[in-house]
């Protein structure tokens, strides 16, 4: 049920947007609004309750968010509460974003590294992933040092692990079968 209503809801925001132009507007007030429900969950939570009239809870939404977000955000928000789908809000604005970055072929793309990469080494290595992907990279660089050296990169779709421990645990492998 809920990926139904997130992809019906989602999607329907996200055609919205796009036939009035403005998707990536939208996006930042989705974007600043997904933070703030992962930071307090309890307020779906309370939009959610039953115990709380429907019309209270449209008004909590107005005190919050009139004047703060885009007014299309806050008619999705009030529709979702009103047809009892308010708890599915996060996962409707994800879909929201999920479709921005198929419409704009944005990829998100992970990196982890034993050690800080310098800004040049950040922006030469999204060059290239856009290139090998065909697509503008969206890059997050995680430290972990765990890793010994080298680099593990994680798509959408696939990964590749470059790294020195990824390496000797090949070797580690192969060595056991060998002997065995």
């Amino acid at each position: 049920m809920h990926s139904e209503v997130q992809r019906e809801y989602g999607g329907a925001l996200w055609q919205l947007c796009a036939e009035e132009n403005c998707t990536q507007e939208m996006r930042a007030d989705v974007l600043a609004l997904l933070s703030v429900l992962r930071e307090q969950p309890e307020y779906l939570r309370l939009l959610a309750s039953p115990n709380i009239p429907a019309r209270e809870r449209l008004e909590l939404l107005d005190a919050a968010l009139r004047g703060k977000a885009h007014p299309y955000l806050l008619n999705f928000l009030k529709l979702l509460c009103e047809r009892g789908h308010i708890a599915c809000a996060s996962d409707c604005l994800e879909e929201y974003c999920r479709r921005y970055d198929e419409a704009n072929r944005i990829e998100n793309v992970t990196v982890w590294s034993a050690v800080e990469l310098t800004r040049a080494q950040k922006e030469a290595l999204g060059r290239k992933l856009s290139e090998k992907l065909e697509k503008n990279v969206r890059l997050t660089v995680e430290v972990d040092p765990t890793l010994l050296g080298g680099i593990r990169v994680q798509t959408q779709s696939e990964s590749f692990d470059g790294t020195i421990r990824s390496k000797m645990e090949t070797i580690r492998h192969n060595l056991l079968q060998t002997v065995l």
